[in-house]
């Protein structure tokens, strides 16, 4: 056989073995992202519980429709395993976490500007509503956006909850019922308290049975939805609806670091399936509140005392509308050198107003 001829036959051969080989592989390198989602709280409540069964599952669902050979492992760590309600901000900073849930309401040092919807209480109860406008403003609003940037986070979608009512030991008839008592009230929701003589008293849904069952406080103001499971209606078996109106509280947001080292395609499916979450949770919320409050007067009927579910007259509830201080006006005021805290009080309240919603206060009108 003549060299040149062995060359080809080499050539011919090296040839098929590529092909065969080709044919084997597949089309792309799998790439691996390990990525670690996590929150302070437990599944149960809404906000953690589609983090698990809606978030997670589609952004793999997409990825895997990429068909770029890209996979994200994940490892799930709720129900406070990495961290407790007061970090949950620093461990998504940090990257003990990848993703997590925010509660920028106990982040008022850190996030000032985000704290709007705690100073324009009585609202609108429909959280749908408030996660449109809070996603809309968190897009829109560079000072907000910068809030999220600079505590190296990207914010992900917006979390809220139900309408806030009284869940107290005692029963609560009148506004001026709550003068002296000890209300649990975490962060700058105490702040609804001012006017009615009542103490506000720091804690959390994980910490509120404990709380009231040794006398740490009286009662709280709290959500259904978060009440129910965590079984406080057994120390706080008396329930007065307030309708202090529906709660921007946080969102889901991703380390900045560990978001830059996703590819462009995945940072975008990472941020759609954020707003998706956002809109769902908005959904189930309004779903299971009516629910929450059945549920409570169902299971308490045995208990020593019932749990008995009445409602504050309107008349009461004006009272406790008129007789707050001009939260807004006076929150703007202390926050305006650390942006333009006036401008986005306005821009909620239109927002709300755009979409139907008639508040039984114009906190924006009593701007100074």
């Amino acid at each position: 056989m003549s060299k040149r001829l062995m060359m080809k036959t080499a050539l011919a051969t090296a040839l098929g073995v590529a092909l065969s080989m080709a044919a084997v592989l597949p089309a792309q390198a799998q790439q691996t992202f390990k990525l670690t989602i996590a929150s302070s709280h437990p599944v149960v409540l809404p906000w953690v519980g589609l983090m698990s069964t809606l978030f997670v599952p589609e952004v793999n669902k997409r990825v895997a429709a990429l068909n770029k050979g890209y996979k994200i492992e994940w490892r799930e760590a709720y129900g406070g395993q990495l961290y407790k309600m007061n970090a949950t901000l620093t461990s998504v900073e940090q990257g003990v976490t990848d993703i997590g849930w925010v509660f920028h309401n106990l982040e008022a040092a850190k996030m000032p500007l985000s704290q709007f919807g705690t100073v324009t209480p009585f609202t609108t109860d429909d959280v749908r509503i408030i996660l449109d406008v809070a996603n809309e403003m968190n897009e829109k609003v560079p000072a907000l956006q910068k809030e999220w940037d600079k505590n190296n986070m990207v914010f992900l979608g917006a979390t809220g909850v139900d309408t806030y009512h009284l869940f107290t030991k005692n029963p609560i008839a009148t506004y001026a019922d709550l003068k002296g008592r000890k209300i649990s009230a975490p962060g700058s929701i105490g702040l609804w308290l001012k006017g009615s003589g009542a103490v506000p008293v720091d804690g959390s849904l994980t910490s509120y049975y404990t709380d009231i069952q040794s006398g740490v406080s009286e009662g709280t103001i709290s959500i259904a939805t978060g009440i129910l499971p965590n079984k406080i209606y057994e120390v706080a078996p008396y329930i007065t609806t307030v309708n202090i109106g529906a709660l921007y509280i946080g969102g889901m947001a991703m380390n900045k670091d560990s978001y830059s080292k996703l590819p462009p395609e995945v940072q975008k499916i990472v941020k759609d399936v954020g707003k998706e979450y956002s809109k769902a949770l908005g959904e189930t919320l309004m779903q299971r509140y009516e629910g929450a409050l059945k549920t409570m007067v169902e299971r308490g009927a045995t208990q020593s005392p019932a749990v008995r579910l009445t409602n504050l007259s309107g008349g009461e509830r004006d009272k406790w509308v008129q007789s707050m201080p001009n939260l807004a006006a006076d929150w703007a005021k202390a926050n305006a050198s650390k942006g333009p805290a006036k401008e986005i009080v306005k821009t909620y309240m239109d927002a709300l107003r755009k979409r139907g919603v008639k508040p039984a206060r114009d906190w924006d009108k009593e701007l100074k």
